[in-house]
C-alpha cells in the first residue's frame, strides 16, 4: 500500500509539475463586460529561445536568440474565441488602424524545441486609447517538465482572465 501511495504522489507531482500556468500581470478597475469589439494587432514574428533554458516570462526577452516568421496563426485564433463570446473581432496590420475609441490586443509569442516545437511563453495585452489595461501570459514550466503549450491550448485560458473581472 505505501507503494502505490508513492507511486501515486509521484505519478501527480509530475503531472502537475508539467501543466502550463495562465498569469494576470497587470489589470485595471475597468469594466470589459460591454467590450463589443476587439482588434487583434498583427505580429510577423515569433521569438525563439534556446533549447534547455526555461526562463520565466518575466525576463524572457533577456533568452530570445532570433527572430523568425509567424509559428503560428494566433490573430486567427484569437478571433475565433472572442467571437465565441459574441465580442466582434478584426485582424489590425498595422497601428494607423486603430483608433481612440478601439480596444485592441498586442501579442507575442515565444518558441522553444524539446523533440518538437512547443510555445513556451505567450503574452497577450488589451489596450483602449493606447492605454494598457491589462495583461495576461501562459508559461510552460520553467523545470524543464511542461506540457508542450500551443496556442490552440493557451489562447482560450487567456482570453477568458483577460475579459475576467
Amino acid at each position: 500500500m505505501k507503494r502505490l501511495t508513492l507511486l501515486f504522489v509521484v505519478i501527480l507531482t509530475i503531472f502537475c509539475s508539467c501543466s502550463t500556468k495562465q498569469y494576470l500581470l497587470k489589470s485595471t478597475d475597468q469594466d470589459l463586460s460591454q467590450i463589443k469589439r476587439i482588434l487583434i494587432v498583427n505580429n510577423d514574428f515569433s521569438n525563439i529561445i534556446p533549447v534547455g533554458i526555461y526562463p520565466s516570462y518575466e525576463n524572457i526577452d533577456d533568452f530570445v536568440t532570433k527572430k523568425d516568421s509567424a509559428i503560428s496563426d494566433i490573430p486567427e485564433l484569437v478571433c475565433v474565441e472572442l467571437l465565441k463570446r459574441q465580442i466582434n473581432c478584426e485582424i489590425a496590420y498595422e497601428h494607423s488602424e486603430i483608433n481612440n475609441e478601439t480596444y485592441y490586443i498586442e501579442y507575442q509569442d515565444y518558441w522553444a524545441w524539446d523533440f518538437k516545437k512547443y510555445m513556451h511563453v505567450l503574452k497577450m495585452k488589451l489596450y483602449k486609447n493606447g492605454i494598457e489595461i491589462k495583461t495576461v501570459a501562459s508559461q510552460g514550466n520553467g523545470a524543464g517538465m511542461h506540457d508542450y503549450p500551443t496556442p490552440e491550448k493557451q489562447i482560450p485560458l487567456l482570453i477568458d482572465l483577460l475579459l475576467k473581472k
